[in-house]
């Protein structure tokens, strides 16, 4: 086993249950069920429903024996109902175990497509040697506040290097999050017998927004062979969020002047340090985008349609009248999808009441238009 391992250890991501009108929630819920067990690899006998479901959702299941699928839950901007799939830990691994002909940028492509919202990530760095730092060094260059960080607050340090230290920065409400723990000492408080004599890890959790962006950014580092080399982009993130410098008499405040450790580099493995994107950099599918795609094909049939009524822009008007009006039965779905455009474009939205009065609007002009004289 290497001396340093890197992993996703954490994987929270929430998507809209798709409903239209007609739809039964129940029989939604477990086709959503079933399809991402597919994906996932679960089989059906692995799926099993819990008695209770959290945080507000109406329906929970266990895929396997870790990951948790939560349904039928909060609404989001959009007033749809939501679902989360949650993978902590050794539901990772169980991920990882099941699909060794996928990777994380599969499972990240695939919930992009449910229209997902990234949650949380956490990318773990596991020290087993501690040959160049170890959390003694790393307590005292925090006292001595001989380092910088994107975090405005000091470290809150819990228990001591006997009983197992924890360091952390941030909060688990802060976007991103650092936790520095002798998972040694961890497990045995747990009673689990641990594998190494010595293992320190550095936990980075990034939440909401920022891990859109750690997600983004992720997948930028991919090869076009799926490949990722997830100890470099983690350390290049570490780099990012701390820097460790080297002994000096400058103050607090211009530290930042101040050369990194020679034993942070060598533990970093002398990579550079990473980004952050900008959240205008994220590309984001609006309905304004899935508008402009579909153009090519609504001018296509547009052609055609003054085409078939001889290039007469009379005829062709109520045509497209008629086109307007066989197509306002709209699902819950389309409705939604509708007014999210009118909010994109700062237009007002609409409800059924003046939906139908467009519907009543477009027959009178149509009848009006047809008529022989």
């Amino acid at each position: 086993m290497s001396e340093i391992e890197v992993k996703i250890d954490y994987f929270s991501v929430t998507f809209p249950l798709e409903l239209n009108d007609n739809d039964s929630v129940l029989f939604k819920v477990y086709d959503v069920v079933k399809e991402i067990a597919l994906f996932l690899n679960v089989k059906p006998f692995e799926i099993l429903k819990a008695k209770y479901a959290q945080n507000n959702y109406n329906y929970q299941f266990n895929l396997g024996e870790f990951i948790i699928l939560r349904l039928d839950g909060p609404m989001n901007e959009n007033y749809q109902k939501t679902c989360h799939l949650e993978m902590k830990g050794e539901a990772c691994r169980d991920y990882e175990r099941r699909n060794k002909d996928k990777s994380w940028l599969d499972l990240i492509l695939y919930v992009a497509e449910l229209n997902a919202k990234f949650k949380r990530l956490d990318i773990a760095i596991d020290d087993f040697k501690g040959e160049d730092i170890n959390l003694g060094w790393l307590q005292e260059k925090f006292m001595k506040k001989r380092y910088t960080s994107i975090f405005k607050l000091p470290p809150e340090p819990h228990g001591t290097l006997a009983t197992g230290l924890t360091i952390q920065f941030g909060t688990t409400k802060s976007p991103t999050q650092l936790i520095i723990y002798d998972k040694f000492e961890e497990r045995k408080k747990h009673k689990i017998i641990p594998k190494h004599n010595y293992w320190v890890r550095y936990e980075m959790r990034f939440r909401n927004d920022t891990a859109d962006r750690i997600i983004f950014h992720l997948c930028k580092d991919y090869d076009k062979n799926g490949k990722l080399d997830l100890q470099g982009f983690a350390f290049s993130q570490l780099y990012r969020i701390m820097d460790i410098k080297t002994e000096n008499n400058y103050d607090e405040k211009s530290q930042h002047k101040v050369l990194t450790d020679m034993h942070w580099q060598k533990f970093l493995g002398n990579i550079k340090k990473g980004s952050l994107p900008k959240i205008e950099d994220v590309i984001i599918k609006t309905m304004s985008d899935y508008l402009e795609a579909a153009i090519p094909y609504i001018t296509t049939w547009l052609l055609a349609t003054f085409l078939i009524v001889d290039k007469n822009p009379h005829l062709f008007e109520i045509e497209i009248y008629k086109l307007m009006l066989n197509n306002l039965t709209l699902s819950k779905k389309r409705f939604q999808r509708l007014n999210m455009l009118l909010n994109e474009m700062n237009l007002k939205t609409i409800n059924d009441e003046e939906l139908a009065s467009l519907k009543a609007n477009f027959e009178r002009i149509i009848e009006d238009k047809e008529l022989p004289f």
